[in-house]
């Protein structure tokens, strides 16, 4: 099998489209994604279903503008991951709780998201920032998330939306005493090697990781090191994905069992 083509379009809300599709010859029902690309050419992304319904990016950022804007917070841009085929926002809002345990704030904060290739849905995530050092705490099973599937006659409610956004501040009071569980229980030797176990982190990220943890003593400074490394040099989507399998493990498996 080819390698998958990489897409070098450097504009996430570059002009995108549908295209028929045709296979020796003949049309077929499928349909082409097409971007336009950063040579005036327009390039394939990826072949879908005739039910699939094209999100443009641009159609995405606007809607999560309303979004942020319609709901009771202030919401501050961090930064955004663009691979030529999936294009996520990050935000951070003034909605702050502190966590007197471990001398620090976690700010609410929001990650918005669309692919072109079918990896992922539409989608809106809550998530937290550790202020001090700003790092993204995500956590699927206790944040909560909302989607739009790429299907012909879905729509985003806009209203639901927001409402799901209303509950976040709640959500970080579950995070709150989870942290102070992990901040009380110590690191060992055998505790770090069970982490690097269960994440299943590339060897690459741990060799930045591990000089990093002098002086760290206790778990949640272990994820903090962690989602550290994670956050400011995570690749692509992949680095995403990660961030959230261990904020899952570590909020919602070790601080439990803390």
């Amino acid at each position: 099998m080819p390698k998958r083509s990489q897409i070098a379009v450097e504009d996430p809300l570059a002009p995108v489209r549908l295209s028929p599709v045709r296979v020796n010859g003949s049309d077929v029902p499928h349909k082409a994604i097409e971007i336009l690309g950063d040579d005036g050419r327009w390039e394939v992304v990826n072949i879908h279903s005739p039910y699939y319904q094209l999100i443009p990016n641009e159609l995405m950022s606007a809607v999560t503008c309303d979004i942020l804007e319609a709901s009771d917070l202030t919401w501050n841009r961090r930064g955004s991951v663009w691979t030529g085929r999936y294009f996520a926002e990050l935000f951070c809002s003034d909605g702050l709780r502190e966590v007197s345990e471990v001398g620090d704030a976690l700010a609410l904060g929001l990650r918005s998201e669309n692919s072109y290739d079918g990896s992922c849905q539409f989608r809106i995530v809550l998530q937290a920032w550790v202020l001090s050092c700003s790092n993204g705490l995500v956590s699927p099973r206790l944040f909560s998330s909302f989607s739009l599937r790429h299907l012909n006659g879905s729509e985003f409610d806009v209203e639901k939306a927001v409402s799901t956004i209303a509950e976040g501040m709640s959500l970080l009071e579950v995070i709150v005493p989870r942290i102070s569980a992990l901040a009380h229980t110590p690191l060992t030797i055998d505790l770090l090697a069970k982490v690097a176990r269960d994440t299943r982190l590339p060897d690459r990220e741990w060799g930045h990781i591990t000089p990093e943890l002098d002086g760290v003593t206790d778990l949640w400074g272990l994820m903090q090191k962690i989602t550290g490394r994670l956050t400011h040099h995570g690749r692509g989507r992949a680095g995403l994905l990660a961030q959230e399998a261990v904020g899952d493990y570590f909020l919602d498996g070790l601080a439990q069992t803390a």
